[in-house]
C-alpha cells in the first residue's frame, strides 16, 4: 500500500502544525485512499521517523516523502534525507520494524504558477 508523509518544519506556535494537518487531510482528497501521516522536524511531534513508522504500522510498503516547504536548502537536501537514511536518485528503502518499505523523495514546491496565484488571491484581499 501506499502512502505519503507531508514533512514541515516544526515550530513552538501551534499554528505550524494546525497548518500541516489541516493541508494533509486536503491532501486526502488527492492521494485518496492511501495513507496519510505528517512528520515534523523539530519542535512538534510526530517526528518524521515516528510518522513513517506510523504508515507502516498501517499497511504502507512506499512512502512519498514530501517537504512542505517552498525552496530547495539544508533542510530540504540534507535534514530530511539524513532523517530517513538518506536517498540515491530520489529513493531508498529502509527496513521498519523488520518490514522492507520503499522511499521516493518529492521535491519542494518550488517556482509555480499556482502560489503566484494564491500569493495574488492574498494581495486582492487587501486591495
Amino acid at each position: 500500500m501506499k502512502g505519503a508523509i507531508l514533512v514541515g518544519h516544526g515550530s513552538r506556535l501551534s499554528y505550524n502544525k494546525e497548518l500541516l494537518t489541516k493541508l494533509s487531510e486536503i491532501f486526502k482528497e488527492y492521494f485518496d485512499g492511501n495513507i496519510i501521516e505528517i512528520g515534523f522536524m523539530e519542535m512538534n511531534t510526530p517526528k518524521i521517523m515516528d510518522a513513517v513508522r506510523s504508515a507502516v504500522k498501517k499497511g504502507a510498503d512506499e512512502l512519498y516523502i514530501v517537504p512542505v516547504f517552498l525552496a530547495k536548502g539544508v533542510h530540504t537536501t540534507e535534514d530530511i534525507p539524513g532523517e530517513v537514511g538518506g536517498f540515491e536518485n530520489g529513493k531508498s528503502t529502509i527496513e521498519v520494524e523488520g518490514k522492507k518499505v520503499k522511499l521516493i523523495y518529492c521535491e519542494p514546491i518550488g517556482p509555480d504558477r499556482r502560489i503566484a496565484e494564491i500569493l495574488w488571491d492574498r494581495v486582492k484581499e487587501k486591495y
